[in-house]
């Protein structure tokens, strides 16, 4: 059996964070440990939180127990979410660093969770240590585009920026990148069928890019893909973390029951699978939610998203239905497809 150790945010109230990561990977076969870096009432995105932030310090004395009773061995990933500060980062890098050395196979899955929207919501500082420091030791990261444009310095308006993007971080030591969510031009969509959708749909296309890059004989191959799918209107808060957490989850057995071709990555077939997967619960929990929300009768508006503005009563009735869609984690329906580009 799988045991992950999860090191991020947790809230009483809600799904973000650990909250989001904990159930689904559960679910889907894994033991999980939890070391929260913050400890909140609810997450930010309401209009007022209390709780309590967590020091490096008591980061690794956490660990440190676990390490006094032995009970740091037999753990398969690491996953990284919400850090929060430089100090923390260190610490993460010194937990990754002693699992390694413990389990040489150790897969660590980082979400480099910098800001949204244009905006960093951590200290800038944290931009060069999440690339210098923890990008290196990665192999899979799970940026989105402002996460992904901020790492490696290089505007997305296309599919070929963001293989560029992709290039730049595998440049890194990542083997296995997947900027969750870019919105394209129109025109940038690879197929009728694309534009026909994007028609179809007021809100519009995102796109998940994913490239897995892997070394045979001394020669690197790199594979990309992307996979389109709808955007939903409406505040999602904690789908980036739920997300990580499928595609650590998905990869894990995907890699398991793939060929020795296709852990090769002759056809990226094993992120693109992981990532079929892993959208596909995504966006039906989101879908859950998104009714949900609307069944509530609290009116949401563009006024109302904004930051500062957001009520309550809407802002809980976009909490992840995760725990009502425990079938779409099980048995995810494949709607959206990778394409290779």
């Amino acid at each position: 059996m799988r045991r992950i150790l999860s090191i991020q945010s947790h809230v009483v109230s809600g799904y973000v964070g650990n909250r989001a990561a904990t159930f689904p990977l559960q679910l889907l076969g894994h033991e999980v440990d939890v070391m929260n870096t913050v400890q909140f009432s609810n997450h930010t995105g309401y209009n007022k939180v209390r709780g309590t932030r967590f020091s490096d310090t008591q980061l690794r004395e956490l660990f440190e127990g676990l390490c006094d009773n032995g009970l740091d061995t037999g753990y398969s990933h690491l996953l990284s979410g919400y850090i929060g500060n430089s100090g923390n980062v260190r610490a993460v890098e010194e937990i990754a660093r002693s699992l390694r050395r413990t389990n040489p196979d150790l897969v660590f899955v980082l979400d480099p969770v910098l800001g949204d929207d244009g905006a960093l919501y951590v200290p800038e500082e944290l931009v060069s240590l999440y690339r210098d420091v923890l990008c290196p030791l990665a192999d899979i990261i799970t940026p989105n585009q402002f996460e992904a444009e901020a790492l490696s310095g290089i505007s997305i308006s296309s599919l070929e920026d963001a293989r560029a993007v992709c290039n730049k971080l595998h440049s890194l030591g990542v083997p296995n990148v997947v900027i969750t969510s870019l919105a394209l031009p129109a025109a940038d969509a690879q197929s009728e069928e694309e534009k026909e959708e994007e028609k179809r749909d007021r809100s519009g296309l995102l796109y998940l890019v994913g490239s897995q890059q892997t070394t045979h004989g001394g020669e690197k191959k790199t594979q990309c893909f992307y996979i389109a799918f709808p955007r939903l209107y409406g505040y999602f808060t904690g789908s980036g973390d739920l997300f990580t957490a499928l595609v650590a989850a998905r990869h894990a057995s995907v890699s398991e029951s793939a060929s020795d071709s296709e852990k090769e990555g002759a056809a990226g077939v094993v992120l693109a699978q992981a990532c079929e997967l892993a959208i596909a619960t995504q966006a039906g929990v989101m879908r859950e939610t998104q009714l949900f929300q609307q069944q509530t009768g609290v009116a949401v508006s563009s006024d109302s998203l904004r930051r500062g503005n957001r009520p309550s009563d809407m802002v809980r009735g976009f909490e992840l239905r995760i725990i009502q869609s425990q079938n779409l984690i099980t048995h995810p329906v494949l709607e959206h497809r990778a394409v290779l580009f």
